[in-house]
């Protein structure tokens, strides 16, 4: 969500037509390639005797060939071939892909054009915080992409302004592609403001917290769609003044290592304008080991499911957290209003130890995966071809909090609808534009960067 790349972007939309040209999805445009001679099948399905990938210049063959699922046979269809193509798109180091089958003497060619995106960002940016625009940070992120053809990220910098932190993260999917492994690691320090309105309501004043945390992990794919993570973490978190809950310790300071198991099952076919698939999260957090005084549980469970029905396409996603333990932080708890936003109360803060939160959306596409690409001098081709699609959408909202111990009767609910339009700018993020009415009636529009599935 780095604003001042989308604010230049929107200056080069603005004065497209001094510089610039617009030209729909074409391979021969998009990627210059040479002069192929591509059939496409007739019959339902098909069986690829070879694949051949072109234009990958970087990126391992594996870690484009983990994308594509076949059966024993090696038997396609039209649909597979849709599908693999907006796989590898989602591992988000291509600005388009294109998966075609050439007939080739007596042998069927699936072959995968690829163009690769920009992969090195040493850019200064302005960001929001919490998807609130009066919480503005600023600083320097320097972000590897793809950093020896594996897919992996790379990033490390600082910000200022609210919440100023420093902190550096690497994530290889593919660390090993004979065993399947995923490592990742990750560090932060930082100056936050507390979160919890319920902890303010103790002295009636906001506060800082101080916090660190070093994290490292290791996971396995099991298969296309299923993969395992675990991790182990060490978190330190001081308050500027100690009131019961602000902190477990009497003494201001929360010292705890915690272990993390998590779960994912992800058919989805595009991770950013999908169409199909589910999206599974289960984890579980086990925070304060051995000897600690801190000593509670999360359990998390997402669900995400995209269904296309014709035209339109149906978005349904749940967030659900369980806090449990004797004696819970204020700052463990769970919020609607900070990452997860009740549309027609977007401004609100809701707080308990426990909530689930649901989307439904009906999006009726209007620009599906136009190819922007800007006629500059001197920069590279990578950094100035975007995806962009457009659309339509309704939605509604629901959050349900609870606490522990609290009856169904005493649970509050809160409810959310409207439409807008969402402008997505791909590598980039999604510019929406929103109408919201909660269940009270009261309106209100919206203006968020966010990609909600």
């Amino acid at each position: 969500m780095k604003l001042i790349v989308l604010f230049l972007l929107s200056l080069l939309l603005q004065f497209k037509l001094l510089f610039a040209y617009i030209h729909i999805d074409t391979t021969s445009e998009v990627f210059h390639s040479k002069e192929l001679n591509f059939s496409f099948f007739d019959s339902d399905s098909i069986k690829i005797d070879e694949i051949r990938i072109l234009g990958n210049k970087k990126t391992k063959s594996e870690t484009i060939l983990r994308e594509l699922h076949f059966d024993q046979n090696k038997i396609v269809t039209k649909n597979d071939l849709k599908f693999f193509e907006n796989r590898i798109l989602s591992l988000g180091i291509f600005n388009d892909v294109k998966v075609f089958v050439s007939r080739e003497f007596d042998k069927n060619i699936m072959i995968i054009l690829v163009q690769e995106s920009w992969y090195i960002w040493p850019l200064p940016f302005i960001d929001i915080a919490d998807r609130d625009w009066k919480k503005i940070t600023y600083g320097l992120n320097v972000g590897i992409q793809n950093l020896t053809g594996k897919n992996e990220s790379l990033n490390t910098g600082f910000s200022l302004g609210y919440d100023p932190k420093f902190y550096l993260s690497y994530f290889n999917p593919n660390f090993s592609f004979e065993d399947k492994l995923i490592f990742m690691f990750k560090t932060s320090i930082q100056k936050r403001k507390n979160k919890s309105l319920k902890s303010i309501s103790l002295d009636d004043k906001n506060y800082n917290e101080k916090y660190f945390n070093i994290e490292i992990g290791i996971g396995k794919r099991i298969n296309l769609f299923n993969l395992i993570l675990t991790s182990f973490a060490y978190e330190y978190l001081q308050v500027e003044k100690y009131l019961p809950l602000r902190t477990v310790s009497e003494n201001g300071i929360d010292k705890f290592f915690s272990i993390l198991i998590n779960y994912t099952f992800d058919s989805r076919d595009f991770s950013a304008y999908l169409k199909s698939g589910t999206n599974l999260n289960l984890a579980y957090k086990k925070v304060g080991l051995g000897e600690s005084v801190v000593n509670y549980h999360i359990f998390a469970i997402e669900t995400k499911k995209i269904v296309q029905l014709g035209y339109p396409i149906l978005y349904f996603r749940n967030y659900s957290r369980f806090l449990s333990g004797t004696k819970l932080p204020f700052y463990a708890n769970s919020f609607v209003g900070y990452r997860d936003r009740l549309r027609g109360y977007f401004n609100d803060v809701f707080e308990s130890n426990s909530m689930t939160f649901s989307n439904f959306e009906l999006r009726f596409p209007l620009i599906e995966k136009y190819i922007l690409q800007f006629d500059l001098p001197l920069i590279p081709e990578e950094l100035i071809t975007y995806n962009l699609s457009i659309d339509i959408h309704a939605f509604f909202d629901n959050a349900l909090l609870f606490n522990n111990n609290q009856s169904l009767k005493t649970t509050k609910a809160f409810n959310g609808f409207g439409f807008g339009f969402s402008f997505l700018f791909l590598p980039y993020r999604s510019i929406n534009l929103e109408v919201a009415w909660n269940q009270h009636y009261n309106s209100q529009i919206i203006f968020d960067l966010n990609f909600p599935f």
